[in-house]
């Protein structure tokens, strides 16, 4: 028995060294993948594939992905803005230039274009309603979405936002502004600081139970809304309404793991996967936990449930995987890597003619990522669907992109000549 860990770790280190004395990519995957797929290397698992056969099924193209800020889900659009691209596949796009269908408000008909064609996928910014979404999705149609560990997500949106900034902290101090997270919110999401915030609508909180609000969880939001954030047995039984609603949530925390199971679930391909880390912000400052932790798990403690539920859901999916899946997870970590190289250390973003052959292995058929691959990778592709959107569905002028005004409902990128 070969002991799977040792190997593939003596392959890893064998694989560090070559790339660091300059060895050329092909002749170092040859010896990684040959290395990986030869018949001595034996999982602990009896359901284990033979030597290079891929399982054999068909991707599944219509599927809805909620998206909440600061989820990862600029990463995700890396993966699922390509995917629905290169297949021409028929999303739910936004009017004009909006960049939100209704977010943080509940989805309208004038927030999306209309088709002439069935929709296969929902990915921008929406509030999970399932009567609203499901009048426009076909009936076999996936439910996915990722969550964050909630005091992850407020630390990440502290910086990205420039909460402290816009919400008069004083010497923008993190501390400062959690032991007094109520009164700091309340002015961020002021209508006198909307200039200051752009796409963020007034009054809404972007850091209280953010993820229950896109999960379309009832709390509040906008005036009038059914409010359930103080009903704890009515949160319960929205979160198992969720969970047999949606296939997968994905763990931010776990963002491997979740995209190996994505892959299985869809029945994609490894390539399918490949991603490009976007809006990752480095730490400005010490975040401290201690008591600040404790005081913002009492001010979004509907995320903090909604997060350990679906976490120890994650983990039950896992596990009911095999130990076959680590194997992939450690084969697919290893080709994002060299794909990062390829694409963005080496500078292929642009058409080039080169490419990385990705040989056949257990948990894949031989490939070619080129240079074109790297860029649809890299660039916002939200832009590139609204052009084949124009060119699928050709229509009226009048209703295209017309004369800028700040949109009613969400913003507008980018912003035309006016």
């Amino acid at each position: 028995m070969i002991n799977i860990g040792r190997k593939f770790k003596r392959s890893f280190i064998l694989l560090m060294k070559a790339l660091l004395i300059g060895a050329g990519f092909q002749i170092l995957l040859y010896f990684y993948v040959g290395n990986f797929t030869k018949k001595d290397y034996v999982s602990t698992e009896n359901s284990v594939r033979s030597e290079y056969e891929i399982e054999v099924c068909t991707e599944k193209r219509n599927f809805v992905f909620i998206k909440c800020m600061k989820c990862a889900t600029e990463t995700m659009a890396t993966i699922i803005r390509r995917f629905g691209y290169k297949r021409v596949l028929n999303f739910v796009l936004p009017v004009k230039n909006n960049i939100y269908l209704g977010w943080p408000y509940i989805m309208e008909k004038s927030d999306y274009r209309p088709s002439k064609w069935p929709y296969n996928i929902i990915f921008e910014h929406s509030v999970y309603n399932s009567s609203v979404i499901s009048a426009l999705m076909p009936n076999d149609t996936v439910y996915i979405t990722s969550i964050r560990e909630p005091w992850n997500r407020l630390v990440s949106s502290f910086q990205y936002f420039r909460i402290g900034d816009i919400a008069e902290v004083p010497k923008n101090n993190f501390t400062e502004y959690v032991r007094n997270i109520e009164k700091y919110d309340k002015t961020f999401s002021d209508p006198k600081k909307h200039k200051f915030r752009g796409c963020i609508a007034d009054n809404f909180s972007l850091v209280q139970n953010l993820q229950g609000h896109c999960l379309g969880m009832p709390l509040g939001f906008p005036k009038g809304r059914m409010d359930i954030s103080k009903n704890l047995t009515a949160i319960k039984e929205y979160i198992n309404h969720i969970e047999k609603q949606f296939s997968l949530v994905m763990i931010v925390e776990y963002m491997y793991e979740s995209l190996i199971l994505l892959k299985r679930m869809m029945c994609w391909s490894l390539q399918d996967i490949l991603h490009h880390s976007s809006n990752v912000l480095g730490v400005k400052q010490t975040y401290a936990k201690g008591n600040n932790y404790n005081i913002y798990k009492n001010y979004s403690h509907i995320d903090f449930i909604i997060y350990d539920h679906f976490n120890a859901t994650f983990w039950r999916k896992v596990k009911a995987q095999g130990q076959d899946f680590y194997d992939e997870l450690d084969h697919f970590k290893l080709i994002q890597m060299l794909i990062n190289q390829f694409c963005f250390v080496e500078g292929n973003t642009k058409p080039n003619g080169k490419f990385l052959t990705i040989p056949k292995s257990r948990f894949n058929s031989e490939f070619n990522f080129t240079s074109d691959e790297c860029g649809l990778m890299s660039r916002y592709l939200l832009i590139d669907l609204r052009e084949q959107y124009d060119r699928v569905e050709q229509p009226k002028k009048e209703d295209l992109t017309g004369k800028w005004e700040e949109p009613p409902r969400g913003c507008s990128y980018p912003i035309p000549n006016h």
